[in-house]
């Protein structure tokens, strides 16, 4: 039995075609949320809460203080201060990014982004409690610049440097991407609470995404 030329081309393209079809499928599957997300009219106002800087949990007010690199608790009727904390081992803040969360469940965490990790609080001493990182260490310098604790154990981040937004397993297991397709400058990323619902602003690129 001949083999043509002709005959060889067509399944050199068949094989060709399938390669990239499973390419394609893998990256789905990888990346099961990754979405351009909702643009932003012209006259977008952002929410009162997308630039929140406190937290408030039985009773206290919860800071950050940047300059001074230590993560506060106040009793919201006094502001006396009930404790300070340095974290696990310092807090390393080389920017402007110095994020915390209160989870559903009431867990307090606070980013050591010059560490790229986040570390719990016991919210009524400020006693360090844990630590969580992703298996894949993140990127850039220093990282996440936001975040969000989720149902369950699971975490939003936006990272600078490879300019991503993500969904993360509590084992650190990375679950989705929620797009790679950030603005170049952190400034322009807020992120912010809406019962269940986590809305992510990227003011750089006028983009919007929910994240549940």
């Amino acid at each position: 039995m001949k083999f043509f030329r002709r005959d060889f081309l067509f399944f050199l393209l068949g094989v060709l075609s399938l390669g990239l079809f499973g390419r394609m499928v893998r990256r789905s599957v990888k990346n099961p949320a990754e979405s351009t997300g909702e643009t932003l009219p012209d006259d977008f106002e952002l929410p009162e809460n997308a630039t929140q800087q406190e937290y408030r949990l039985g009773g206290l007010v919860f800071r950050v203080d940047r300059k001074r690199k230590v993560v506060c608790a106040h009793k919201a009727e006094t502001e006396e201060l009930v404790w300070e904390s340095q974290g696990e081992d310092q807090w390393i803040v080389p920017g402007a990014a110095f994020p915390m969360d209160l989870s559903p469940a009431g867990e307090l965490w606070v980013a050591n982004v010059g560490r790229k990790r986040l570390e719990q609080l016991d919210p009524k001493t400020g006693r360090f409690i844990a630590s969580w990182e992703p298996k894949q260490v993140f990127g850039g310098c220093c990282n996440p610049v936001r975040f969000a604790a989720l149902a369950a154990g699971r975490f939003v981040t936006m990272e600078k440097g490879v300019s991503r937004a993500c969904i993360y397993l509590p084992t650190g297991e990375l679950e989705s991407v929620v797009t790679d397709a950030l603005s170049d400058s952190e400034l322009t990323y807020l992120l912010c609470r809406d019962g269940e619902t986590i809305h992510l602003y990227d003011t750089g690129v006028r983009k919007h995404w929910e994240v549940r």
